[in-house]
């Protein structure tokens, strides 16, 4: 119980010490069409620099995240950086497609995040259907689920893709997937990683997509990182891939010169990493 009280104080440290230095950053992960290999956007996945400049990532400040404020500002500051490095590309005629971005329960059930994240795409004029945000499920539960079931609407109908993330690992039922503006599914990675090691794994995945599909929902499996399991998936029907097998997260400044080289030619990308 010490080690662990100490850990979670640690983390909490590092997370003020990163906020207060300045060494949070946003890294992107692209996103690709299992249809035609096209890159289609990002995710932007928190990095920060420890002491030593080695780049790590949010799990190891987990216990921050549980911090109502401290939580809200790693949000902050993800989402500043992020429409930072859309705008400049935007700037650039860079065709990034779309940015997903990872927000918690409790950003939701701040007074005015929606209409704060609205304005702010506003004032870069970047359009808001270039935007994505993630959610768990738990953003469905506990108290407030008014709060950010108005949230989650107002950003819809302004064109903001909303995604629901690790898709099967939680509580939410399936009632939630109408009550809520929901446009895409995200299979956990769990299950990709089990492809071909058994049975269930591939049954679930197939009703995960299957499922999507049936409500118009596009569905997204991430962690792919076999040519075997990218295969699975593309006969499953699943739309949108992303992993290791693609690539790993990267710099904004690594963004143009990958979108140049998987534009000149993706298939034959894929056919490489197979």
């Amino acid at each position: 119980m010490k080690a662990e009280v100490e850990q979670r104080y640690s983390m909490v440290a590092c997370a003020r010490q990163a906020l207060r230095q300045e060494r949070i950053q946003p890294y992107f992960q692209p996103k690709v069409s299992l249809r035609s290999g096209a890159l289609v956007g990002f995710e932007a996945l928190l990095r920060w620099e420890d002491d030593f400049g080695v780049l790590r990532g949010p799990d190891e400040l987990r216990a921050a995240f549980d911090d109502s404020a401290l939580g809200t500002s790693l949000t902050d500051r993800m989402i500043e950086q992020t429409l930072g490095h859309m705008q400049a590309w935007q700037r650039d005629g860079l065709e990034f497609g779309h940015v997903a971005l990872n927000v918690a329960a409790g950003d939701f059930r701040r007074e005015g995040f929606a209409t704060g994240l609205l304005e702010s795409l506003a004032r870069r004029d970047i359009s808001p259907t270039l935007l994505q945000i993630e959610v768990t499920e738990t953003v469905f539960l506990g108290s407030g689920a008014e709060h950010v079931d108005a949230a989650l609407r107002l950003l819809s109908e302004h064109g903001i893709g909303i995604a629901l993330d690790d898709f099967g690992t939680g509580y939410a039922s399936l009632s939630h997937l109408k009550q809520f503006p929901v446009d895409l599914l995200k299979i956990d990675r769990s299950f990709i990683h089990d492809l071909g090691r058994g049975a269930d794994a591939e049954a679930i995945t197939a009703a995960v997509v299957n499922l999507g599909h049936c409500m118009g929902l596009e569905v997204v499996a991430e962690g792919i990182e076999t040519a075997a399991q990218e295969a699975q998936l593309i006969a499953l029907g699943c739309d949108t891939g992303q992993g290791y097998l693609y690539s790993k997260a990267v710099s904004a400044g690594e963004v143009r010169p990958m979108l140049s080289a998987w534009q000149s030619e993706p298939l034959l990308r894929r056919a490489g990493a197979a």
